[in-house]
């Protein structure tokens, strides 16, 4: 550097660098951590896809199970004894989050908030709103986390005698989408009337006109068949005819259940030949 008069002469590059430099941000913290006049600590969760950029999908794994240890802890009250939520709700949660370990990393990320939000409360004994707000979220988080998910496939044959004095019978729940192929037995046969002919799960196919009082009366029905319905969650019904065979796709999680398409179930009979009764057998099976 050199002056001339009074004026100093700075290299350029060197008054570029200078001029450049920025102050470094810490990087934000990981683990259990507090800020300044905090009631208690929370628990920072880690960067999962840095985790897994450096060690892997193992590594990630093991750090969403870590970090369930760590939030179920201090839930449990062993940090702070001000914290300390039902142990019905937090086994409740649990279960649910180990069935689908992906889901933990959203629910560490809420748990900060709430957290940050009662350590930092102006209420020193953290009994305030912020604690409820915090158990609250807790309680209502595994209908949340499950909510439109369906736990009851239909992965599994099932196979039934028909009843013919009664009505809906044989619940079997369905997932949207789960296919069932429902068959009756063709030589077994019924009457669904005292003096009437007997007759298998397709029905009496002779019959002009189906009444408006049988639970499925439209086209394709017949009376005495066998007959579907089936009721979703939100309590929608459908009413098909099933007869010897067919193939049903849930449109919404429920429920299916079968009958035989009457109105009076009362002076129903089973076919008998000698001492041999005849039974139908159903059989439920995915498709």
């Amino acid at each position: 550097m050199r002056t001339i008069g009074s004026v100093l002469l700075v290299p350029l590059g060197l008054a570029i660098t200078v001029g450049c430099q920025k102050k470094t941000e810490a990087p934000p913290p990981v683990g259990w951590h507090a800020e300044e006049l905090w009631l208690g600590q929370c628990y920072f969760p880690p960067d999962f896809d840095a985790i897994e950029a450096e060690g892997g999908e193992y590594a990630r794994k093991s750090a969403r199970a870590t970090a369930l240890q760590e939030i179920k802890g201090q839930w449990m009250g062993e940090r702070e004894t001000a914290v300390s939520f039902s142990t019905n709700h937090i086994d409740d949660l649990e279960t649910t989050l180990l069935a689908d370990m992906t889901r933990l990393e959203s629910v560490a990320q809420e748990n900060l908030s709430f957290c940050k939000q009662a350590m930092g409360h102006e209420d020193a004994s953290m009994q305030g709103p912020s604690i409820s707000k915090w158990e609250g979220w807790l309680r209502g988080l595994p209908e949340k986390l499950t909510a439109g998910e369906c736990n009851t496939p239909l992965d599994y044959q099932l196979i039934q005698y028909l009843e013919v004095n009664t009505g809906w019978q044989q619940p079997v729940a369905m997932c949207q989408g789960d296919r069932a192929r429902i068959e009756a037995t063709e030589k077994d046969r019924y009457k669904i009337t005292s003096d009437g002919e007997p007759m298998n799960a397709g029905g009496d196919v002779s019959a002009m006109a189906v009444s408006a009082d049988l639970p499925c009366n439209f086209e394709g029905c017949y009376p005495g068949m066998l007959v579907g319905r089936f009721v979703t969650e939100a309590g929608v019904e459908t009413i098909f005819p099933i007869g010897l065979e067919t193939v049903f796709e849930a449109p919404e999680h429920g429920t299916l259940t079968y009958t035989i398409n009457d109105t009076t179930y009362y002076d129903n009979t089973w076919n008998q030949t000698g001492r041999v009764i005849d039974k139908t057998a159903i059989t439920i099976s995915p498709e």
